[in-house]
């Protein structure tokens, strides 16, 4: 079964979420890293997010 791109948007960001450092004081916030690293704007990942998020 493949993934859509915004799955893997999702899971990315869910990754980079849980090694982003905040006490440290990275410069670029998880949404940023992964919408450079796809190439789109960050409100195609934060709809992207929003889409794959469970509901709560």
């Amino acid at each position: 079964m493949p993934q859509t791109p915004e799955r893997r948007m999702y899971l990315a960001w869910k990754a980079a979420k849980a090694r982003h450092d905040y006490r440290r004081g990275e410069h670029h916030s998880p949404l940023m890293k992964v919408a450079r690293r796809f190439g789109v704007p960050i409100r195609t990942v934060r709809d992207a997010i929003a889409a794959h998020r469970p509901a709560a």
